[in-house]
């Protein structure tokens, strides 16, 4: 009987061969499999794309702050700026 693991989902790419190439040096120098170091930069993507995503969500609510005169009235209290 064969066992699935349902918590791995099997993904097929196509990359470019100088990619690939390139890939297997990195994972054999690393010494992970391929699988491996395609996850970890798959990750790594993810998590910069997270993080410019919640810059942008903190930059308009900084705008919005600085915009609404009720949030900023009592900033001047405080002596301090809202970066």
């Amino acid at each position: 009987m064969l066992t699935v693991n349902r918590s791995v989902e099997r993904v097929t790419i196509s990359v470019p061969h100088e990619l690939a190439s390139e890939a297997d040096n990195y994972s054999a120098e690393l010494k992970v499999s391929r699988s491996e170091l395609y996850k970890l930069a798959l990750e790594r993507f993810l998590a910069e794309q997270r993080r410019e995503r919640l810059k942008l969500i903190v930059a308009e609510m900084a705008e919005e702050y600085r915009a609404d005169k009720e949030l900023t009235a009592l900033t001047v209290l405080d002596d301090e700026e809202f970066v």
